[in-house]
């Protein structure tokens, strides 16, 4: 049945938390970033056919996860200019103003006095064991994951697209046979009222061809079901609207394509460490962890800072404003020196959770390189299943299409019974559709596996 064999026909699980292309090179779209790209233009044209590249470009444009990744890389640098500012001095304008009142009469001294005190200081930061140059290469590392991370949801939309794009294919063949069969069936129906009306046939028998015509007509209709659901997909990953229709282009498969040689497991493997997102992505993890292990440090390092300022004021009570104001010009600098001795053992806790968190690269490593060895192997068996079945799918299609015509000509003959020949129709039905499906199996598969190979998807 066409309702039970037209599903996603295989998914698979991508390693990554992060990613870049083949060459090593980021996409463009995350090396130079800028507000303007965090919006889309609502006039883009869609194209009239979308081939698998044009589906690709439209998601990385519109796609709200990868401009949310654009957010989060200009929040970065944001975190980069800020550790760099830590460098610089604070510089502050002060100033007092006092009224006192003595109730009481002392000679030579007012009732009321005002005075005011006015200064300029600066404060820098000389050394503080480096915790600033740390802060600053770790928010470096931060900003390389968050492109990282766009770079891996590139990769993923490649391969979500790939299946999504297939699974057009595979029902656009599907709604073919069904047509094809509809039309033998139909046939085979006008063929068996006539042998009703001249007395060959029963009513009973008619009736069971009629009942394989609406069968026919109801896997059609169900095959033009799963090619919208299938459309619906795609345009949900390329962040289309309602008012948008998707119509592919043609993609011909020949069969050298469908059984061609597989690249050999090994070499897909070592390909897929030298690039995929999560292995680079877990390297720099690392690095940032021993990043907040050196910074846990600095607590046990001595704080050296210089401190300057310019200062004035003006009392009442004395010589007149101007002069108190330039005469009371004072300028100062020092040094001060700050040396922990003892923090509660804060500094101590810092350093060994910062090293603990360093075991937890080292763990996810591990379990990366054991998904991706499972991810490959799993592949490789999908791969070789479904190219073998669709071998030997080929010999066991050519017997039933020549059954199937050869009972039908005895039908017509009638040296066989309706049964003989609804059981030759359905069996033909299963074996298109079961190769049909063979098919697109082993092409996903083994475009799935190049795509390991070598990080991108070779679609025409």
């Amino acid at each position: 049945m066409i309702t039970t064999i037209q599903r996603l026909f295989v998914s698979f699980m991508l390693v990554g938390v992060g990613g870049v292309v083949a060459n090593g090179e980021d996409h463009p779209i995350f090396s130079q970033v800028s507000t303007n790209d965090l919006s889309v233009a609502t006039s883009d044209e869609t194209p009239l056919r979308w081939s698998y590249s044009d589906c690709l470009d439209w998601a990385i444009a519109h796609n709200t996860d990868i401009r949310q990744t654009l957010l989060s890389i200009l929040q970065a640098d944001e975190d980069i200019a800020q550790a760099k500012d830590a460098w610089l001095p604070s510089v502050d304008f002060s100033t007092g103003q006092g009224f006192t009142n003595y109730p009481l009469a002392m000679s030579g001294r007012k009732s009321n006095t005002y005075n005011s005190s006015y200064g300029v200081n600066a404060s820098w930061t000389v050394w503080e064991g480096n915790a600033r140059k740390y802060r600053l290469e770790s928010s470096k590392l931060v900003k390389r994951q968050q492109q990282l991370a766009g770079e891996d949801q590139i990769k993923e939309l490649q391969v979500a697209i790939l299946q999504a794009y297939l699974n057009i294919l595979y029902s656009r063949e599907a709604i073919e046979i069904a047509k094809s069969t509809l039309e033998v069936s139909t046939a085979q129906t006008e063929r068996m009222r006539k042998l009703v009306e001249g007395g060959r046939q029963s009513k009973v028998d008619l009736a069971q061809i009629e009942s394989q015509m609406a069968q026919d007509q109801y896997n059609l209709t169900q095959a033009e079901s799963n090619l919208s659901s299938y459309k619906m997909n795609l345009k949900k990953l390329l962040n289309l609207g309602l008012e948008n229709d998707i119509n592919i282009v043609d993609v011909a498969f020949p069969d050298s394509e469908v059984t061609s040689e597989l690249i050999p497991m090994a070499s897909a493997y070592e390909s897929a460490l030298g690039w995929l997102p999560a292995f680079k992505s877990n390297q720099i993890e690392a690095e940032i962890y021993a990043k907040d292990v050196d910074i846990a440090r600095t607590g046990n390092a001595p704080n050296i800072s210089l401190q300057g300022g310019i200062g004035t004021g003006y009392a009442t009570g004395g010589r007149d404003w101007g002069y108190q104001m330039g005469h009371g010009l004072n300028e100062n600098i020092g040094l001060s020196l700050s040396v922990p001795i003892y923090d509660g053992n804060k500094t101590k806790r810092a350093v060994a959770k910062a090293k603990l968190a360093q075991f937890e690269a080292d763990i996810n490593r591990e379990k990366l390189l054991n998904d991706l060895a499972q991810t490959i192997e799993n592949l490789y068996i999908d791969a070789n299943n479904a190219q073998a079945r669709y071998r030997s799918g080929m010999v066991q299609l050519e017997a039933m299409e020549e059954t199937s015509t050869l009972v039908n000509r005895q039908f017509e003959l009638g040296l066989v019974n309706p049964l003989d020949l609804l059981t030759a129709h359905n069996n033909l039905l299963n074996a298109r559709l079961e190769q049909l499906q063979n098919k697109y199996m082993a092409i996903l598969a083994s475009k799935t596996i190049t795509f390991y190979a070598s990080g991108e998807v070779e679609m025409p």
